[in-house]
């Protein structure tokens, strides 16, 4: 009695620890009474998902997400539980979507008793989703979990909070790999829910809705009911109460265990096909002064088809800024292109792609704007490019002239100018006599005869003085600021990056 005690007390503690699995218990050679399951607590098995996917460090400030639904409060009250151990600062946000008027209202006032008796901080905001959808011309759903985003970088922003914890749970993630399938999706859809990205985490993650309302009745602890989460008008809805219970009555009945093994043998693979594309990212994409996208096409197109769309799905997505990956018929339209089919095309939202030789430039269709006063016998940074411009006055006999186009570095007649000089990027209808012609030129003319694409023209800076433009920098000054034989004093003027 005493070994088979010492036994299971040895096994109790590998088992919290994670250092015994299952499989390995089984592989044991013990005595018949020895072939015992232990039965462990729902805070201890949401702990070991949080140690081994390192979702929690030690003081962190954590903004929980509050519906007042079984799921959410499920996770603010074990994440309560766990408040000690890690020495955790906990908020709670409630947002109103402004669907369901007077369930809001009842949620909202639950939650705030809630978080007082638990005693966290309790934040709540309001959206009016219905009408923000309508402008957006966005489905609910989506435009609702946009907003919900929106505020969660904003709140934990200025609440300094290093994560924010979501209640997803294993059902949420069987019904995501269901409803991408359905909707069209490739091998990075059928990863489902990651269990963190970036500062949002889910504690939850291998824990079953059936699970999590079993804890709230054990531990007589009370929560609201969505009603629209009965109605099968949202698709994610039917899916949930609909399609899953016929598949798992006529099909089969483990197949939330086929999809999440499904789901991690995907999930590895990816592991290793995502090296693959960060390993062409670095050799192909680079970054123009003010950040703008370039990929070098020649060892670009030379890549293999699924590693194409796969880095034209990065770089859509490093530029817009958005979560979710463009749709197949945008990165085929990209990789149009990139394969000289198209010598551009604009995609959502207001990003353009253009190909010019063997560069792809992929940029927000935004235009940079910036203006400042030109030191003299000084620098002069512009933060907005990262250039900085360096200007020096000499005598006439201390320097050698030499015409060179499209140079970092021009010396112009000093007594020609008429001060102050500005550095500032294009205008529209900007002109300027460029060095030999005879008339005035329109700047967009002469960037076009250099082939110069419209995408990076505002990168451009121009030097300018009260009576127009001396210097389109890094191509041509003005003849009129041109050094002759009478010239007495220059400026030399040059840039280069900060750093």
């Amino acid at each position: 009695m005493a070994t088979k005690t010492n036994f299971l007390h040895w096994f109790a503690l590998e088992c919290q620890k994670g250092s015994l699995s299952i499989e390995e218990y089984f592989s044991l050679d013990l005595a018949p009474e020895l072939i015992i399951l232990p039965i462990m607590g729902l805070s201890d098995r949401v702990k070991k998902t949080i140690e081994r996917n390192k979702l929690i460090a030690v003081g962190d400030s954590i903004l929980v997400a509050l519906s007042g639904g079984p799921d959410s409060v499920a996770l603010l009250h074990l994440l309560t539980i766990l408040k000690q151990d890690y020495e955790l600062h906990l908020h709670a946000l409630y947002i109103n979507h402004r669907i369901r008027v007077r369930a809001a209202f009842k949620e909202e006032k639950f939650c705030r008793r809630l978080c007082q008796k638990l005693s966290v901080n309790f934040e709540t905001i309001s959206g009016n989703i219905p009408a923000l959808s309508k402008r957006m011309k966005k489905g609910m759903e989506e435009t609702a979990r946009d907003f919900r985003y929106e505020q969660f970088e904003r709140i934990s922003k200025r609440l300094k909070c290093s994560k924010v914890a979501l209640g997803h749970h294993v059902d949420d993630r069987i019904e995501t790999i269901l409803f991408r399938v359905f909707r069209g999706t490739g091998r990075t859809g059928l990863q489902g829910i990651p269990v963190k990205r970036g500062k949002y985490i889910r504690p939850l993650y291998d824990v079953s809705k059936h699970e999590i309302l079993k804890y709230l009745k054990e531990n007589k602890v009370k929560y609201c009911v969505d009603q629209s989460n009965v109605s099968i008008e949202y698709n994610r809805n039917f899916i949930r109460n609909k399609l899953l219970p016929q598949i798992r009555k006529r099909i089969n009945a483990d197949v939330d265990s086929a999809i999440l093994n499904l789901v991690e043998t995907i999930s590895e693979e990816e592991r290793f096909l995502e090296e693959m594309v960060d390993k062409g990212y670095r050799q192909c994409v680079s970054f123009t002064s003010a950040g703008k996208m370039v990929v070098a096409l020649k060892p670009f197109n030379d890549y293999h088809l699924w590693l194409r769309r796969r880095l034209i799905r990065r770089c859509i997505t490093t530029v817009s800024g958005l979560r979710n990956s463009p749709d197949k018929e945008t990165v085929e339209r990209v990789l149009e292109v990139a394969g000289g089919e198209k010598r551009s095309v604009s995609i959502a939202p207001h990003i353009q792609c253009h190909r010019q030789a063997e560069k792809l430039f992929i940029a927000r269709l935004e235009k940079l704007h910036f203006s400042k006063e030109l030191a003299l016998d000084g620098t002069t940074v512009i933060s907005e490019l990262g250039f900085k411009f360096r200007t020096k006055i000499l005598a006439n006999e201390k320097v050698i002239v030499r015409k060179v186009r499209q140079s970092s570095k021009v010396i112009v007649d000093f007594d020609k100018l008429t001060p102050p000089l500005w550095v500032r990027s294009i205008e529209s209808g900007d002109r300027f006599r460029p060095l030999g012609l005879r008339g005035t030129k329109k700047i967009g003319d002469y960037l076009t005869d250099r082939k110069v694409i419209t995408l990076v023209r505002d990168e451009i800076p121009v030097i300018a003085d009260a009576h127009g433009i001396i210097w389109l920098a890094g191509y041509e000054i003005a003849e009129r600021v041109k050094i002759d034989s009478k010239t007495k004093k220059v400026l030399k003027i040059e840039f280069a990056g900060v750093n």
